[in-house]
């Protein structure tokens, strides 16, 4: 039922849906990042322009996986270890120290990088982005002045999946709908508080006459 439901979501839009909203792991580096956040670490903020070229490392991984998957079985069981959804959700980190080590590392990577495994390195990420190439809708919406000059959702977006000049990278959006809050906000879009301040205006004015 529950891949039935992703394989519906793929559909309409996108991978976000199980990325942002049903992922296990991806809540575990979400909720560990929050309690680093309010324990005041240091946040990274990964330049775009390295981001950008560290993402499609889990496309490779990905297809590395699916060639692999074609020859023997234990092969391609073991080098599916890099995913460590199997030892911290499903064996709750009881297993050899190896396994227990690598998913550590991924999570403490994520105190300082929000969502770092989801961003650059999960294969299963990368498996529901491709087919999600082919949704239904576009349905996050943008301004014309998004991006030029305004970056306040690329700075909000917690996984950079809105490019310096505004547009949105579906394959990387998690569907977290910042950038939509924000999108409707009168107080802190520009091109809506515009509009607002317009309309205040054009109401004192009719005000002033009667």
């Amino acid at each position: 039922m529950l891949w039935g439901f992703v394989a519906v979501a793929l559909l309409f839009w996108g991978r976000g849906v199980f990325c942002g909203w049903l992922c296990p792991f991806g809540a575990l580096q979400e909720l560990l990042n929050l309690l680093a956040r309010r324990l005041r670490l240091p946040q990274v903020t990964v330049p775009f322009a390295l981001h950008e070229r560290l993402w499609p490392v889990k496309y490779i991984i990905f297809l590395g996986l699916l060639g692999l998957s074609l020859g023997p079985i234990e092969l391609a069981f073991a080098a599916a270890e890099v995913e460590p959804f199997k030892t911290a959700i499903i064996l709750h980190f009881l297993r050899a120290w190896p396994f227990v080590a690598y998913a550590l590392a991924l999570l403490v990577g994520g105190l300082f990088i929000e969502r770092m495994f989801c961003r650059y390195l999960c294969p299963l990420g990368a498996a529901l982005a491709l087919p999600a190439r082919i949704r239904i809708f576009e349905w996050l919406k943008r301004h014309k002045q998004c991006g030029k000059p305004c970056q306040i959702c690329a700075r909000a977006c917690p996984v950079q999946a809105i490019h310096p000049e505004g547009r949105i990278n579906p394959n990387e959006c998690i569907n977290c709908l910042k950038c939509q809050t924000l999108y409707y906000d009168e107080h802190t879009c520009p091109a809506l508080a515009i509009q607002r301040k317009q309309r205040e205006r054009a109401a004192m004015g009719t005000g002033g006459r009667t």
